[in-house]
């Protein structure tokens, strides 16, 4: 049975080969778009720990304040009663031994 000598099929196939569906180049391809969004609770914190592990591992001894005092000790400029007794109150805050060396001189 040849279906092409059917009435309208002729057509029918005319329009098919004219009007082929065109398959889009974006078809099947989502667009990805992924967010995060940190609260600016979580980014301060971030920011705070960020801190606290520089000052961790930093060095306690500043380097330039310990040159300026040995500088002004070959000076001579620190060694004057209100100096030593400034750095012996210091020493025995740090060290906690105040009143032992208070009991001890007196």
């Amino acid at each position: 049975m040849d279906i092409s000598s059917i009435t309208g099929i002729s057509k029918i196939r005319e329009i098919f080969k004219t009007n082929k569906v065109k398959k889009s180049e974006n078809i099947g391809k989502a667009e990805r778009t992924d967010r995060i969004q940190i609260s600016e609770e979580s980014q301060r914190a971030a920011e705070v720990q960020k801190y606290v592990e520089i000052v961790k591992n930093s060095s306690d001894v500043r380097a330039d304040k310990v040159a300026m005092a040995k500088e002004k000790l070959m000076k001579g400029e620190l060694v004057n009663d209100a100096a030593i007794e400034k750095l012996s109150e210091r020493l025995s805050e740090k060290f906690q031994i105040g009143d032992k060396i208070l009991k001890s001189l007196g």
